[in-house]
């Protein structure tokens, strides 16, 4: 196992945190951020649904297909850059979710 040294401003941080052990209070707040930062990433997917009233997959099979409008706009290539990416982090996010649960599980 690793050792890993803190400044004692973050030892008084991880007092506050919640758990029993160290390692509970870390995980606890790990899991916090990748929470925090899978519900961002929901809604500003859930912006790109409502803006083209459909699921990233359909839109990037919409765009195989020429099917978007303008589709070589600058705003269009924007937009499905940042979707591609922002569900690629999702997902990424949902798999750690999962492993790190599973992990706690087991402990």
């Amino acid at each position: 196992m690793e050792t890993l040294k803190l400044p004692d401003s973050v030892k008084e941080i991880l007092e506050l945190a919640q758990g029993t052990s160290l390692e509970e209070k870390v995980s606890n707040l790990v899991f916090g951020d990748i929470e925090r930062r899978l519900h961002l990433c929901s809604e500003r997917i859930i912006e790109f649904e409502k803006k083209y009233g459909i699921n990233f997959r359909e839109f990037e099979e919409a765009w195989q297909r020429d099917e978007i409008q303008d589709k070589h706009s600058h705003e269009a290539e924007r937009d499905y850059m940042e979707w591609e990416s922002l569900d690629d982090e999702h997902r990424l996010l949902l798999s750690q979710i999962r492993k790190l649960k599973e992990e706690l599980k087991h402990k």
